[in-house]
């Protein structure tokens, strides 16, 4: 569990990196070098504890970063060893985070899960991308997910909110307001 002192570390951090990657570096590149970062350390969490691990000399650490994390911008590499140095590699994955959330925020990038029963044509995915960009006031990155078992309409997932349009959904409001009467 991150405490609230961690998370306010991270975010100091994520900041400070924004700021210093903005006025003196490719943002765009950054940014999608620490996306690419973020996976890997989600799939691969041993490397996060080689970063954090005390028994390896800062030396090795850079070592490893400079020969097989070469693909991550020098940047990336200069935050990861800034980030060893100062002995607050745990706070990594916080800082990708709010990096990556500080750029979308910067652009006015909305990432938008939409979950559908059936699969989206290209027409209709435009429609609801538009119609999305045009109430958020964002550039929208949807990602599509199929669940057949909302049977149609759609729910689309923004941040913390969720906006439930499915038929499953409105046959469950039914149910419940008839009383459970009916054997859905």
């Amino acid at each position: 569990m991150i405490s609230m002192s961690t998370n306010i570390a991270a975010k100091r951090y994520a900041n400070a990196f924004f700021r210093y990657v903005k006025k003196h570096g490719p943002v765009d590149e950054v940014y999608t070098a620490l996306q690419r970062l973020q996976g890997e350390l989600n799939a691969e969490p041993r490397l996060l504890e080689f970063l954090k691990h005390p028994g390896i000399t800062r030396a090795e650490k850079e070592a490893f970063i400079t020969d097989q994390l070469a693909a991550y911008t020098v940047w990336v590499q200069r935050l990861l060893i800034y980030v060893i140095d100062q002995g607050r590699a745990e706070l990594l994955p916080d800082i990708i985070q709010g990096f990556l959330a500080r750029y979308k925020d910067e652009e006015g990038i909305a990432e938008v899960e939409v979950v559908t029963a059936t699969e989206l044509d290209g027409a209709m995915r435009n429609k609801v991308i538009q119609f999305l960009e045009k109430k958020l006031r964002k550039r929208v990155v949807a990602k599509t997910i199929v669940e057949p078992q909302l049977i149609g309409g759609l729910v689309i997932r923004h941040g913390g909110m969720v906006y439930d349009g499915s038929v499953r959904t409105m046959l469950q409001q039914v149910k419940r307001r008839l009383g459970g009467g009916i054997g859905l």
